[in-house]
């Protein structure tokens, strides 16, 4: 697993809340981590806000002297925290600049700590991060227990999961089942990747479940002749409205796909539409033609297998283009990881490509209204690398923010937990009653972290 470059100042000091809501005066506090950045009680310290969209060098004709922008002096309590009150009131990311003054009353920058202010819309939803596509030991390229495999997931800071093996809701029901007598905090999903009529048509179905537990590609191949006819019918009634270049048979059977899925309570996504198989996997046109109608829910934008994958990269430009044409599909990022313990060349983006979904409440029913509501971000890191954000600007700012300065405290909860859970699902009984002693500190941090 990669060192994650974090920012000192994330471990040298902390302010509660880091996330405010627009407008709203906020009580903080604010205060050093261990003995090398304690405040001391009673000594005045200096606090400035600088608005990382408002940069004042025109008013203060001097872009080095910070101590012109707005803030305020406070003395640090007996025990070492300064506490103050302020309003925000623009959407953005604010610096906390904290500062005390030498002898000779010069200020002297401590450490540049950071909040973000949200409008309402934004505030009131939870990031959680995850994965809506990779495989496990049902997929016939698949490696690692499906649960064991949502262990990992956990251990790397992930909130919500699919397993989408190949042609089968499997792997998914076998997590969910296990997940059930092991304390986690896990959002586990049904899921799998979805190939009818043929192998070359690739989408990803998220919380549809067919009767007997069992997925899409099943129920089809239980009744071929009914839905083969049903898409023949789709083709022929769309053929002289499609657009140039969208063939009626492959519209009609994505279309298909995405309606059954819907049908059952489900998301439908579209999966590495880019990733070369001799061709792309997806025609440019119908991509735009299925993003327009609003007929599939969101895209992998950048999807995994090999480092700095240049399929995603055209993936990310082509979304932005879109958007230009004013045409919108919520992005997602996924590893389409087929295992993750071992580093090899292909299908092995573990923890490299994700997405970053903003959910009103933890469930499918959040993660699809997040989906519907343009709430999610895909992401990838190769490596040492810093983060890319897919997504509008407005969300590529707030998640570049929480990268920086939630995930790595939300992580290192989820680290312990996904031990725990493996050890648990191995047979240690210690393992489960150490789950239950540790449930709930991620809703913990949050109430910290985001004030509410």
């Amino acid at each position: 697993m990669k060192l994650p470059n974090y920012d000192p100042s994330v471990f040298d000091y902390e302010i509660f809340p880091a996330v405010v809501r627009l407008g709203e005066k906020t009580a903080f506090s604010l205060g050093g981590c261990g003995m090398d950045c304690a405040l001391t009680p009673g000594k005045t310290y200096y606090l400035r806000f600088i608005g990382q969209e408002e940069n004042n060098s025109s008013l203060i004709l001097d872009i080095s002297d910070w101590t012109r922008y707005d803030g305020l002096e406070t003395a640090a309590g007996t025990d070492g925290r300064i506490r103050f009150e302020h309003s925000f009131f623009r959407e953005q990311i604010y610096t906390v600049r904290l500062a005390e003054k030498d002898e000779k009353g010069n200020f002297i920058r401590l450490s540049d700590l950071r909040i973000f202010c949200a409008k309402n819309d934004l505030y009131e939803r939870t990031p959680m991060r995850g994965n809506t596509h990779c495989h496990a030991c049902p997929s016939v390229d698949g490696h690692e227990d499906p649960f064991l495999a949502a262990a990992h997931y956990r251990k790397a800071g992930f909130d919500f999961l699919a397993i989408t093996d190949h042609h089968l809701l499997t792997g998914s029901a076998l997590a969910k089942k296990a997940a059930k007598s092991i304390p986690n905090g896990m959002l586990l999903f049904y899921g799998e990747e979805v190939h009818v009529p043929n192998a070359y048509i690739h989408a990803v179905n998220i919380g549809a479940a067919f009767p007997g537990e069992k997925g899409l590609n099943s129920w089809y191949l239980e009744n071929k002749d009914r839905c083969g006819e049903e898409v023949r019918l789709l083709a022929e009634k769309a053929k002289d409205a499609l657009p140039e270049n969208v063939e009626p048979m492959d519209y009609a059977w994505r279309r298909w796909i995405a309606d059954k899925i819907h049908e059952k309570g489900g998301a439908a996504i579209l999966a590495h539409p880019f990733w070369e198989w001799d061709a792309h996997n997806t025609r440019d046109d119908v991509w735009r033609f299925l993003a327009k109608e609003k007929i599939y829910d969101a895209v992998e934008a950048l999807h995994g297998q090999e480092p700095g994958c240049r399929d995603s990269n055209m993936e990310a430009a082509f979304w932005n283009e879109l958007r230009s044409e004013g045409i919108y599909i919520s992005p997602l990022g996924a590893d389409d990881a087929h295992r993750r313990y071992h580093r090899w060349d292909y299908e092995c983006s573990f923890n490299e490509v994700y997405s970053i979904a903003f959910l009103k409440e933890k469930s499918l029913e959040g993660f699809k209204e997040a989906l519907k509501s343009g709430f999610t971000c895909a992401v990838e890191s190769y490596q040492a690398a810093s983060e890319r954000v897919t997504a509008t600007y407005r969300l590529t700012k707030y998640a570049l923010f929480l990268l920086d300065r939630y995930f790595p405290l939300h992580d290192e909860l989820c680290f312990e937990e996904g031990r725990l859970m493996r050890d648990a699902y191995l047979g240690d009984e210690n393992a489960v009653s150490m789950l239950k002693s540790i449930s709930g500190r991620i809703e913990r941090l949050n109430k910290r972290f985001f004030g509410r």
